[in-house]
């Protein structure tokens, strides 16, 4: 039923696997996207490098840009209804990608995927509303997980049936996934708390978002920047330091796989830890923790310490997007509008992705590759100290 703990517990499950589902479509193409795009025309080396960039890009652009008005859409009709719109917009653009003839084609598409897209960010609303307050950060830590390993898998599963399948199989097959998930969300999803949809009189009634929840968006970005400044310079960093004897486009995935290892092991323990001892200070310590671990990288001799401590710093801030989800719920006091917000921190994620290599790459160009594991820890460290105020603003008011 609605509202038992079997209900949103099955709420989870189906959001947690389409959440895996989609985030493999989306990343699924990544091993062949510039072989796949030799296949639709004759471009150049560099242009194929700059179509690769451009199309893979395009989705999380649009996304940033609308995944508040989706929020807006549960908040007024109901997240159950998102999400089944979201999965269905995904199937389709993922089955045209395997037709597609030109470069032009698969741009549009991931554009189109985009905004029609949002499933995750979708379930993130539906499970904030659903889960129990005693819950919140254990459900969110386990849709986080279950993106990590959408992420981890969807390349893997791309590389392999690419070689096996075929590149234009690959997507129809991803297109075939979603399909059951549209399927799994209609039949199985139980929404409990429907937002009634709002006034214009209702709407003007709102208060603006207060400095707390701020600093919850801007830790959220900031968080993604913190994960992913390094990625676009890993192999200059790994070719630098000792990683006999594996070759070092080898050495550097390891050191990836170790980040991302550490952060899917983090998100199914912090969220329960935020439960019993309040989201925002486990987030806090969990960035302080995080910076302190950033430094020591920027001296790694070797890639298998660079990876260790990679794989603890994944473990202290991989679980502190669930947690900053729980607190904005716990903080945000109106439910009605609680998928707008939710909407919001989603955005700034994909600010963050697209801002953190971004970061890495300009400080390394003009400051050295060193210099960006001493940013990247200032980042984190900010991060701490701002939620820290927070977390000191709320209690006194408590006490008050």
């Amino acid at each position: 039923m609605p509202g038992s703990a079997a209900g949103w517990r099955i709420n989870l499950w189906v959001c947690g696997s389409g959440s895996f589902i989609n985030i493999i479509a989306m990343t699924i193409m990544l091993p062949f996207l510039p072989h796949y795009l030799g296949t639709l025309g004759d471009y150049s080396e560099r242009d194929t490098y700059l179509w690769s960039s451009l199309i893979y890009s395009l989705t999380f652009i649009t996304a940033a840009l609308f995944a508040p008005l989706w929020g807006r859409v549960s908040d007024a009709h109901g997240c159950k209804i998102n999400l089944v719109r979201a999965s269905v917009g995904m199937f389709f653009c993922m089955t045209l990608m395997g037709f597609a003839t030109t470069a032009w084609q698969m741009a549009f598409l991931r554009l189109l995927a985009g905004v029609a897209g949002g499933y995750t960010s979708g379930a993130t609303i539906l499970m904030a509303k659903e889960a129990p307050e005693s819950h919140a950060g254990q459900a969110q830590g386990v849709l986080f997980a279950c993106i990590l390993s959408g992420s981890l898998a969807g390349p893997m599963l791309g590389g392999f049936l690419s070689a096996y399948v075929g590149m234009r199989e690959a997507f129809l097959l991803s297109g075939a996934l979603i399909l059951l998930n549209v399927l799994a969300t209609v039949f199985l999803v139980r929404e409990a708390h429907v937002s009634r949809r709002h006034t214009a009189k209702d709407r003007s009634r709102k208060r603006p978002l207060n400095a707390s929840i701020w600093a919850l968006l801007i830790a959220t970005m900031a968080l993604l920047v913190a994960n992913l400044s390094v990625e676009p310079i890993i192999y200059s960093i790994v070719d630098g330091i000792d990683h006999e004897p594996l070759a070092t486009s080898s050495a550097a995935g390891i050191v990836l796989s170790a980040t991302a290892l550490g952060s899917l092991l983090s998100a199914l323990c912090l969220g329960r830890l935020a439960d019993r001892y309040g989201a925002m200070r486990v987030a806090m310590v969990g960035f302080g923790v995080g910076a302190v671990l950033i430094v020591p990288q920027a001296f790694a001799t070797d890639a298998y310490t660079l990876a260790l401590l990679r794989f603890a710093m994944g473990l202290a801030l991989g679980g502190v997007l669930p947690c900053l989800k729980a607190a904005i719920k716990h903080l945000h006091a109106d439910a009605g509008s609680l998928g707008h917000i939710m909407g919001l921190s989603t955005s700034f994620q994909y600010i963050g992705q697209v801002a953190g290599p971004m970061m890495g790459g300009v400080v390394a160009a003009y400051w050295g590759m060193a210099t960006v594991f001493h940013v990247t820890a200032a980042v984190a460290l900010a991060c701490a100290l701002m939620l820290a105020a927070v977390t000191a603003s709320a209690s006194q008011v408590r006490d008050v």
